[in-house]
Order: C-alpha cells, then sequence, then structure tokens
C-alpha cells in the first residue's frame, strides 16, 4: 500500500470525513426543521412574530459558519494540532479576514440593523429599488424578495437604502362603479348599503365598506366610489371580492353599469 493511499485511509482522514459529513447533515436538518417552521408560521403572522421568525432565519445563517469554525477546531485536534494556539491566533487572523471581507462584514451589520430596527421581517410585502414582492429570507449576507409572478430578486443587505413596508399598515381598497347619468341616486346609495353587509365575512376586510359619494358627474355617467381598509397588501383581493358582489346586486336589483 503507497503512502497516499495509507494517508486517506488513516484514522485521522477519515475520521474528518465524518465530522464534515455528520455536520453538514446536522445543518440541514436544522436549516429544513426551521424553514418549514418559518413557512407555516408566516402566514397571518402579527409583527412582533414576523419579528421573531426573522430572527430565527438570520440565526440559522450564521450557524453554518459556526459550525464551519467548530469544525476546523475537531478536525485540528484529530490531527493533535495545538488548537490552543489556533484560538490564540484567531484573533489576528479575524482582524486579516475582516480587512479582506468589509462588504461581507457590512451586509451582516446591515442584517442586524434591518432586524432590531423593524425594517422589514420575513413574510412582510416589501418595494426594494421598485421590486415589489414578499420577503422570503433575512440572511447573514443578503435578503430575499419573491414578486408577485413567483420571480425571486437578492438584494445585498449593504445596499438596501430605499425601502418601503407595505405591511405595516392596513392598505385600502377603491372601487369606483359608474352607471348611466340618469340612474337613480337614492337607488344606488341603497344597492351600496346592501353591498356593505353582503361583505361583512370578508376575511382579509378590515372594518365596514364605506361610501365615498359622487366622484364625477356629467351629461353621459355618474361615477360613485367605495373604500374598505383591508390586511396589508391585501387590498386587490378584497377588491375582486366587492366587483364580484357588486355584479350579483346590481344584477338583481336591475341596475345598469356603463
Amino acid at each position: 500500500m503507497n503512502k497516499g493511499l495509507k494517508f486517506l485511509l488513516s484514522q485521522e482522514v477519515l475520521g474528518s470525513v465524518i465530522v464534515v459529513i455528520a455536520s453538514v447533515i446536522i445543518f440541514m436538518i436544522i436549516k429544513d426543521a426551521a424553514l418549514a417552521y418559518i413557512n407555516k408560521k408566516k402566514k397571518n403572522a402579527s409583527q412582533n412574530k414576523k419579528k421573531r421568525l426573522s430572527i430565527l432565519y438570520f440565526c440559522v445563517s450564521i450557524l453554518k459558519y459556526i459550525i464551519f469554525l467548530i469544525d476546523i477546531v475537531i478536525i485540528l485536534s484529530i490531527f493533535d494540532v495545538d488548537v490552543s494556539a489556533f484560538l490564540a491566533g484567531l484573533g489576528l487572523f479575524g482582524v486579516v479576514i475582516g480587512l479582506a471581507l468589509q462588504d461581507m462584514l457590512k451586509d451582516f451589520i446591515a442584517g442586524i440593523f434591518i432586524i432590531l430596527d423593524s425594517q422589514y421581517s420575513v413574510g412582510d410585502s416589501v418595494c426594494i429599488d421598485d421590486f415589489r414582492g414578499e420577503v422570503i429570507a433575512v440572511g447573514l449576507k443578503c435578503t430575499k424578495v419573491r414578486n408577485y409572478s413567483g420571480d425571486i430578486k437578492i438584494f445585498s443587505n449593504r445596499e438596501i437604502n430605499n425601502v418601503v413596508n407595505l405591511s405595516q399598515s392596513n392598505s385600502k381598497a377603491i372601487v369606483d362603479f359608474t352607471f348611466p347619468s340618469d340612474t337613480s341616486l337614492l337607488k344606488l346609495e341603497d344597492a351600496v348599503k346592501e353591498l356593505g353587509k353582503r361583505l361583512k365575512n370578508v376575511p382579509d376586510a378590515v372594518g365596514k365598506l364605506e361610501y365615498r359619494g359622487v366622484q364625477e358627474y356629467g351629461d353621459s355617467k355618474i361615477t360613485i366610489r367605495v373604500k374598505c381598509d383591508t390586511k396589508p397588501s391585501k387590498q386587490y383581493s378584497v377588491e375582486s371580492e366587492i366587483l364580484r358582489e357588486a355584479k350579483l346586486l346590481f344584477d338583481e336589483m336591475e341596475i345598469k353599469i356603463k
């Protein structure tokens, strides 16, 4: 048996391989469990809950680097390298790495402030540099946002300067209806009252449907507006429900839409 093969089959090398494989398996189990928990809990979660989920994801992101350092220490010990000397030199090594990886450190620090300042959390709807979507991850280096077409854009934490969080306040569903100008306004107002009754149990609506009055009146048409507060970023689904119920109601009351 040649020396190279003998070295590869030595207890030290085999032990190191086992350590690395075990570390990868452990990390993947923890990561998958954490992601499954986050995806399950982020729906309809409060802002405080979203913040905790973001911290959990951030911790998972840091965990892989901690496991990497632990593996190095264990492997050095297997090869009888003086670990205490390695740890003593880790401070100087950290300074050198810090100078070489300044951008990564900026990402890390920016990520911490994003979470501590509650700028946004996993599950929030945000608009970053004109890219609008849902935050699916806040990691050590970057933030991942998925838009409503399924595209995922990755932002370096240090480069996120202009962000609009659409989930920290209620949204508004606003719908205008236009009718022939000879339509009875009193009849339309009665229809709006009935529409409000039918929309009481819409899941994403907050509060009652509000009648905002006549928005436009001319020789050929009259336009009225209704408004309803919704859960953050749920205005489109509520507007769709308003339009559906309005169509059914106007057909029943024989009100023509222009």
